[in-house]
């Protein structure tokens, strides 16, 4: 069929409908931009949504650009779904969903409170920010590197090996395993493995296992290679190794605090793009320090942070992780009480943070019953915190999690959200328990692909 392509919508699509009218039938597009005129082919047809890829491109777009990734291009891969996109096309793309989630699935108050801002004054709605390498990227004399922003970033990439066993990724919304022969999204020493096309690593593959490179901070990459139960862990020339942790560093020098070095296993969650781990502590640990709300990390004119700024404040931190958050907080005198569903990603912590006095990381799922008990800082006291810190899964917190973090009684909440959808919703029920957003920043934490990161700072009215 072919298309008029309108708005973005969350998930990576446009919002289209046929040109010969068919009844006013909506249509979800993926590989179009808005303002185009596509012919589309049908992926999914149900009574809820019709759902289709684009095959030619009748009438294009400006902000169209040679995909950088044509392997995650119709009928491919996932994971790099707007990589046909002008870099700063996709973050006014991703700046339209967050706006429209706010409105749509936050409520006209949430939109209202947000775009108050005057971060939001400009536009009329919250602007996504590249991450500093893009930045750097874009603003290059060289234009193949200026081509070439937003792919290099990744630290972590995850392949599936095919029946007839060569490295491969899923198709988007499938089961279905396709062979691919670049991973342009990864950083250099990830690329320089050969994962896709070298002897070394077929010899190694075998139908269905999973393939995992992690480029750390420090020390060459590995491989984790996963069949069934059984792991092998392999160096970057293909050999069997002991080394089952791996150490990365984020650069906290903003705040005061040089660099932070984290331990981790291997195949322990981490930010996955290179910049990310740096911003997220920057952001997140300036909304906590600073006397005034903001999103917007270290500035220029900005101090390092006292190192006892924290001193006897009670921080309670939701979905920890590895304790990329915890471990700046305590070394600025905060008192941590935080919660992780993963014991390997707690364990990471308490390795990282094992000389840090008044730091309990806990791990458990996160529940209305387990945040109150986490408020609890003196065993006999009553629930409370002074921050509560939340950086749930996609999935978000959902009403009865909020509602327990509400109850702490914190004069200041950072939120930070990677689905615009479930974050708007968040928000939503937070301002209906006496909360309102102060400070809000959007970061294109991953180029090429729809997601972006929100950081909300919410204070009591």
């Amino acid at each position: 069929m072919v298309l008029r392509v309108g708005a973005p919508a969350h998930g990576g699509h446009c919002v289209a409908r046929p040109v010969d009218g068919a009844g006013g039938r909506v249509v979800f597009v993926r590989h179009a931009l808005p303002g185009e005129t596509v012919r589309a082919v049908l992926t999914d047809r149900s009574a809820r949504a019709w759902r289709a890829e684009t095959i030619e491109v009748l009438s294009a777009s400006p902000d169209r650009v040679r995909s950088v990734w044509p392997e995650a291009g119709s009928g491919g891969v996932g994971g790099g779904e707007l990589g046909h996109v002008a870099l700063p096309a996709q973050r006014t793309w991703k700046q339209w969903v967050l706006a429209d989630c706010l409105r749509r699935i936050g409520g006209q108050e949430v939109a209202a409170a947000v775009t108050a801002l005057p971060e939001a004054a400009a536009t009329g709605t919250v602007p996504v920010e590249a991450m500093p390498s893009e930045r750097a990227a874009e603003a290059s004399g060289d234009s193949r590197t200026r081509r070439r922003a937003g792919t290099g970033a990744r630290t972590r990439v995850a392949l599936t090996v095919t029946d007839d066993g060569r490295a491969g990724m899923h198709c988007f919304r499938s089961g279905r395993v396709l062979p691919v022969t670049h991973l342009p999204l990864a950083v250099s020493e990830i690329r320089a493995l050969g994962l896709t096309e070298r002897a070394v690593w077929h010899r190694r593959y075998s139908p269905g296992a999973r393939v995992r490179a992690v480029a750390p901070g420090v020390g060459e990459p590995v491989v984790i290679i996963s069949n069934g139960s059984r792991d092998r862990i392999l160096t970057a020339s293909g050999h069997t190794t002991g080394r089952r942790r791996v150490t990365e560093v984020v650069d906290a020098a903003g705040l005061g605090l040089g660099e932070l070095r984290y331990s981790l296993h291997a195949e322990g969650f981490w930010q996955v793009h290179r910049d990310a781990p740096a911003v997220l502590v920057d952001r997140v640990v300036r909304a906590v320090i600073s006397a005034g709300p903001t999103a917007a990390g270290t500035r220029v004119g900005d101090g390092p942070a006292d190192r006892d700024a924290l001193a006897g404040v009670r921080v309670v931190e939701l979905y920890a992780g590895a304790g990329l958050l915890t471990a700046p907080l305590a070394a600025l005198g905060a008192r941590v009480r935080s919660l992780e569903g993963s014991e390997q990603a707690v364990r990471d912590a308490r390795r990282t943070l094992h000389d840090r006095a008044g730091v309990d990381l806990l791990a458990g799922e996160v529940t209305p019953a387990s945040v109150e008990e986490l408020g609890r800082f003196d065993p006999d006291g009553v629930p409370g915190a002074d921050v509560v810190i939340l950086d749930p899964p996609r999935r978000g917190a959902g009403r009865a999690v909020v509602e327990a973090v509400a109850a702490l009684g914190a004069g200041r909440v950072v939120m930070v959200s990677c689905d615009p959808a479930a974050g708007a919703r968040d928000l939503g029920i937070f301002m209906g328990f006496g909360y309102r957003p102060v400070a809000v920043s959007a970061l294109d934490m991953f180029p090429h692909t729809h997601h972006v990161e929100v950081v909300c700072v919410l204070e009591r009215d």
